[in-house]
Parts: structure tokens; sequence; C-alpha cells
């Protein structure tokens, strides 16, 4: 009894950890673009977190245990004793939050893809045509004949 509720704390743990990693997600969704290597790192630190709860809780139930099952979620819930359906019923939680997080995924990587080549439609702007400002000086240092960037035009002494 006393491993189920080490089971069961553990698993609350990872409820904990999967909520919080979906809001850092949906924030992904609205923030800056500056923050957003912030929020990545962030996430991954709770799924960092996550794995090893995991694996805690894995080295609690032998593979081929009702306890392993109802954690895995890969039986029919009213087979279960009734000391497991815990276990079964707090893994269906953290499903439902792990599978919101993952739908808005697609979502985050259509957002940072149109910053993206917002960007490059910039970058190439300011650098096409009279007005820019690398071609700009780029092209002085080479009309006066020397090239600046090669050290066979320093003088030695």
């Amino acid at each position: 009894m006393e491993k189920i509720n080490r089971v069961i704390e553990d698993q609350k743990k990872l409820l904990v950890l999967i909520e919080k990693y979906e809001l850092k997600t949906r924030e992904l969704l609205s923030c800056d673009f500056d923050d957003v290597t912030v929020l990545v790192a962030s996430r991954q630190g709770i799924l960092d977190r996550m794995e090893v709860l995991r694996k805690e809780i894995l080295k609690l139930c032998p593979e081929g245990s009702d306890e392993y099952a109802a954690f895995q979620n890969s039986c029919d819930r009213d087979s279960l004793p009734d000391i497991y359906k815990q276990i079964f019923d707090l893994r269906q939680q953290f499903n439902a939050y792990a599978f919101r997080a993952k739908t808005l995924e697609p979502e985050i990587i259509g957002r940072l893809s149109i910053h993206r080549d917002k960007m490059l439609v910039k970058i190439k702007e300011n650098n096409s045509g009279q007005t820019a400002k690398a071609a700009k000086f780029f092209n002085t240092g080479m009309s006066a004949g020397n090239n600046f960037y090669f050290k066979e035009n320093k003088k030695q002494i």
C-alpha cells in the first residue's frame, strides 16, 4: 500500500508539472518574440523534471503488474482492482493536459514561421538596392580601389 501511495504522490507532482508545461506552451502563442527562447528553455526544464518522476514511478511499478497497466493506461479501468483506479484516473488527467499542450504546438510553429518570414523579408529589403546599408559600405571601399577585408592591402613598415 505504501508503494501505491508513493506512486499516487508522484503522479500528483506530475500533474502539477504538466499543468505548468501547458501554461508555458500557451504563453508561446502570445509572448514577445524575444521571450521565446526563455519559455522554450523553461518548458524543457519542466520536461526534464517530469522524466525523472516518470522513471521513479516506473521503478515502483513492475512491468506486467496491475499498477503498471494502470499507470500506462493500457487496460480497461473497470478491470482494475479499486486500489489501482486512482493511478489510472491520475494518468488520464495527465494525458488530457499533455494532449492540449501537444495540439498547441503546430500553432506555435506557424506563428514563429510567419515571424521568421517577415524578418527575412525585412532583411532582404534592407540589403537590396541603393538603400542597402551593407551594400553602400562595401561599394564605397571597393570604388576607392581598396580592399579592406584582405591582408594584402595592408602596408608593412
